[in-house]
């Protein structure tokens, strides 16, 4: 066994397949075949059950997977033994969802390439439970969540800043309130969403079931300023965090709808495995990432 087949088997399970860990590689997929076949003859048992184009993890893969990332951890910090300041050098590869990466993220990246402009950095976007089980599997090294504040006994999680939610309709909606007078009726406008498993938008569904409201019809877009764009022409309403609104507020583009009762709190927060090693280059991503946060403020004055 050789620290190159390990390294395959990971990107395999973080991709799915095998020809798309052989593209990422730059190998050939009858080299990533043999890889992993050269890890499942010395183990005498499969890793993966392949159904198609997809593949699974066997137990025995399960089991490989945790040992996996400990030697890749320590190869880790072989690798970086003469890491110094500038000279730092590894990959990090990091979870956030689109308002955090948008709105929150350019200037701790920035400062962060400036500072260690050799490390490399591999962002992905998604909703917050697949950055969370990103995690949990080992295919990002830290993640950024915006969801209700939370603990994990196997992750360590800090909160940054409360980020508010609020509803949203262009000027000259018609809806002023969203008050007892909606109970348990239907409501006429559009909610203009993102996909199903963002946290924000559970928050409102859950908001309106306990209220006995009903939505008319729901839009399903691709990003959030889509989603604005389609609110600003008086296509629907959306519930979003306030910094992603918050130019459109005070431009007059859009307006906030109070709900009665107030919707629940959301955090930004930033994850990592608790047994995960803290490599340099990640701990240098912490700090600037808590620093920033400290300055972070939201206001629609």
């Amino acid at each position: 066994m050789e620290i190159r087949h390990f390294i395959t088997f990971k990107k395999v399970i973080q991709l799915g397949s095998f020809t798309q860990a052989a593209e990422h590689l730059g190998y050939t997929q009858s080299t990533v075949t043999s890889h992993i076949q050269a890890l499942e003859e010395h183990l005498g048992a499969p890793l993966f059950d392949r159904m198609g184009r997809k593949v699974r993890l066997t137990d025995i893969g399960k089991k490989l997977l945790h040992y996996t990332q400990e030697i890749l951890d320590t190869y880790g910090k072989i690798e970086s033994i003469t890491n110094d300041g500038d000279e730092m050098r590894g990959e990090l590869r990091i979870a956030a969802p689109e308002s955090l990466t948008v709105y929150r993220l350019e200037p701790i990246l920035r400062e962060y390439k400036k500072k260690f402009p050799h490390v490399s950095i591999i962002l992905s976007n998604a909703t917050c439970g697949d950055n969370k089980r990103a995690i949990l599997n080992g295919s990002a090294d830290i993640a950024f969540l915006m969801m209700p504040k939370f603990q994990d006994s196997d992750l360590i999680v800090h909160s940054l800043l409360d980020e508010p939610i609020v509803l949203v309709a262009s000027p000259d909606n018609s809806l002023n309130v969203l008050d007892e007078s909606y109970e348990n009726q239907k409501l006429s406008e559009c909610l203009i969403t993102n996909e199903k498993e963002c946290s924000y938008r559970t928050m409102f569904e859950e908001y309106l079931r306990e209220r006995g409201i009903v939505l008319s019809n729901t839009m399903e877009l691709w990003s959030i300023e889509a989603i604005k764009r389609c609110v600003m022409s008086g296509l629907g309403i959306a519930c979003l965090p306030l910094i992603t609104v918050n130019n459109e507020i005070k431009d007059g583009r859009l307006r906030v709808i109070p709900c009665e009762g107030d919707l629940k709190q959301i955090s930004a927060q930033v994850i990592y495995h608790k047994n995960k090693w803290i490599s340099p280059a990640l701990s240098k991503l912490i700090d600037i990432t808590l620093k920033h946060s400290r300055d972070w403020s939201i206001s629609t004055s």
